[in-house]
């Protein structure tokens, strides 16, 4: 059993994994180390991988690795992928671990993997299994907080799925201005994609992988727990090693 824990900006996501398949998932806005016992008793980890993006597992690392062996996963830890980013030292984790899982969803092919979460991420893999980099921008609740932080009068709107271009009032036009102009970027960037590898194959997930799933024009193939799956495979790697 691996235990796999993804510390991200906005929530903390405990896994247990067996033969690949989530045995058991937590999420919440900080792990306790109370919980973290109860989960590790009940399900009994082998070994752990941690990719902490925010510092939120400070407090339950030292107790954790006392216990099992545990990976801390950075730019320099081993993965399937031959990294040519340029900037290793700068590589969230997060990006890494989900290039790697939308990668070996389609082993030697161009996959753009796109995580929807606090940022817009897009993660390209050439066929040959290099991770060559990609574009950061920001996700919906950073353009809705973001517009309404940086202007006088608009208010800070609640996102929700809409069907509607036209915006008839303020908060619709808010609305539409930010999930209509996402789905637009990502379509765009997919389109722009696709000009230079035709064979592209696009891979998305991420927690807000409900507003885009069904809206986008191209097809892609949408996964839940995209880093959580992708740290499992580099734990799985490092072990092989």
């Amino acid at each position: 059993m691996n235990l796999v824990i993804d510390a991200g900006n906005t929530l903390t996501k405990v896994a247990f994994f067996e033969n690949n398949i989530i045995r058991h998932l937590h999420s919440a806005a900080q792990i306790t180390h109370d919980e973290l016992e109860q989960m590790m008793l009940k399900y009994q980890p082998s070994r752990a991988i941690v990719s902490d993006v925010s510092e939120k597992t400070k407090a339950v690392a030292p107790w954790l690795g006392k216990r099992i062996p545990v990976l801390h996963m950075n730019s320099e830890t081993p993965s399937p992928l031959q990294l040519k980013y340029q900037s290793p030292g700068t590589l969230g984790s997060d990006r890494l671990a989900a290039a790697v899982y939308g990668s070996s969803l389609f082993p030697s092919q161009n996959t753009l993997t796109i995580q929807a979460g606090t940022c817009l991420t897009y993660e390209f893999v050439n066929q040959s299994g290099e991770y060559l980099g990609g574009s950061i921008s920001p996700g919906l609740d950073m353009r809705f907080h973001a517009m309404h932080t940086f202007t006088a009068k608009l208010p800070l709107v609640k996102k929700e799925k809409i069907s509607f271009l036209i915006g008839t009032t303020t908060q619709e036009s808010v609305l539409s201005g930010v999930i209509n102009g996402c789905i637009a970027e990502i379509d765009g960037i997919i389109d722009q994609y696709k000009e230079i590898f035709p064979d592209l194959m696009v891979v998305l997930g991420g927690g807000d992988t409900f507003f885009f799933d069904k809206t986008l024009k191209n097809r892609i193939f949408a996964v839940q727990n995209l880093v959580l799956r992708g740290l499992n495979i580099i734990l799985e790697h490092n072990y092989k090693c």
